[in-house]
């Protein structure tokens, strides 16, 4: 028999670091998040009742923030200046990229779908350097494979611009209308089809973590 070998810093290693960690941070509800600065990962936890989501709103019900519905990141395109600055992390030279991502973009998407409530949402967050922020964020949805990163994707989609708002709808908007990016063709069966997918999705990832 042989010992493990063990290297801190390869991908692997730093990647269930730094996951770890964001799923270790304080959990608060979406709604309740003040202004703070700098990049960073997130988590979105939901326990609410759109039937879709009921064994991932139970699974986070008996344990909160155990099973995400949805990560993501909030960095710069590309690191200059301040964003290679360890000394500006959390800092007003950082910006507040993370903030705005979390409590401006997803909070106003979630309170304008018709069929969800914000107070039905929670959130870890992890400010980073942005050196590692794509990193976590990969290791996370390799993971837990969120199912609006997965199944249902669209969610952290921009509103189009003008001229494009026409064009096809996410599969986010079909389940959560509301943002005003709808079409006119009725997506009824679409709907009920995206539902059994998600919920079989989060099935499988449940009974694959553990949950």
């Amino acid at each position: 028999m042989r010992p493990r070998s063990y290297n801190p810093l390869d991908y692997s290693s730093l990647s269930e670091s730094l996951a770890r960690e964001l799923m270790t941070s304080e959990l608060m509800p979406l709604a309740d998040i003040e202004r703070f600065y700098g990049d960073g990962v997130y988590a979105l936890f939901y326990a609410g009742d759109f039937p879709a989501y009921a064994e991932l709103s139970d699974i986070n019900m008996c344990n909160p923030g155990a099973f995400p519905i949805y990560i993501g990141k909030a960095g710069p395109k590309t690191l200059t200046g301040s964003e290679l600055d360890t000394r500006a992390v959390d800092t007003p030279l950082a910006g507040s990229r993370l903030y705005d991502r979390v409590s401006n973009d997803h909070r106003k998407s979630i309170e304008q779908a018709v069929n969800l409530d914000v107070a039905h949402f929670y959130c870890r967050m992890l400010v980073l350097n942005a050196v590692w922020v794509p990193l976590t964020e990969s290791a996370l949805i390799a993971r837990y494979v969120p199912v609006w990163n997965s199944i249902v994707p669209g969610f952290g989609n921009h509103a189009p611009g003008k001229g494009r708002a026409a064009g096809r709808i996410s599969r986010w908007d079909i389940l959560h209308p509301g943002r005003g990016r709808e079409t006119e063709t009725d997506p009824g069966a679409e709907f009920d089809d995206l539902c059994a997918q998600a919920m079989s999705a989060i099935s499988e990832r449940a009974r694959v973590l553990g949950l």
